[in-house]
């Protein structure tokens, strides 16, 4: 039963043709997609996954700009190497045929036709390798679409530990010359 199971698996995988490309953060890309509902359906088809790495901590933000589609978007920690097939979900974990693990950090709602500003705001991440996907979230389709990605990345700058000591120190100070004033 395995054994058809993983037959039926690499049939699939092979007949999926999702679009996997590298994205410059902060920076833009183009695309097409096929159909204006392969995020409510998960038709990776109609899905793109765009994959980057980040060197350090970074607000990180993405925003879709298309004629007229809503669109969806959902953003995993890890890097995907093939087309996940009817193994991928947009808000969820999820792994592709090559084996590799993708962690859902955040998304839009996945759930609700036109839902949406075609924005994400992914907060503050952490240095490492990201996916992010991206498709139609209309819930119905009039063909294909183009549509253009722009991301936004800021350095976090986050508090250095010794400086926390610091100050902790001094407030100590402050404490102790008060406590012996008086």
């Amino acid at each position: 039963m395995k054994v058809l199971v993983l037959l039926a698996s690499l049939l699939v995988a092979v007949q999926a043709n999702a679009a996997i490309m590298s994205l410059s953060v902060p920076g833009s890309a183009s695309g097409i997609l096929s159909s204006e509902s392969g995020w409510l359906s998960g038709d990776t088809s109609a899905i793109d996954f765009y994959t980057f790495e980040l060197s350090s901590d970074t607000d990180l933000s993405f925003s879709l700009n298309t004629a007229f589609t809503s669109m969806g978007m959902s953003l995993y920690a890890g890097e995907i190497m093939m087309d996940p097939g009817f193994l991928f979900n947009n808000g969820a974990d999820f792994f592709d045929f090559a084996g590799e693990s993708l962690t859902y950090l955040t998304g839009t709602d996945s759930f609700l036709p036109g839902a949406g500003n075609n924005e994400l705001d992914a907060g503050i991440v952490g240095s490492g390798f990201y996916t992010l996907a991206v498709g139609g979230n209309e819930g119905f389709s009039l063909g294909a679409f183009d549509y253009t990605l722009n991301a936004t990345a800021v350095s976090a700058n986050v508090a250095e530990p010794s400086t926390f000591g610091i100050v902790l120190i001094m407030l100590a100070g402050l404490f102790w010359a008060r406590r012996y004033q008086g």
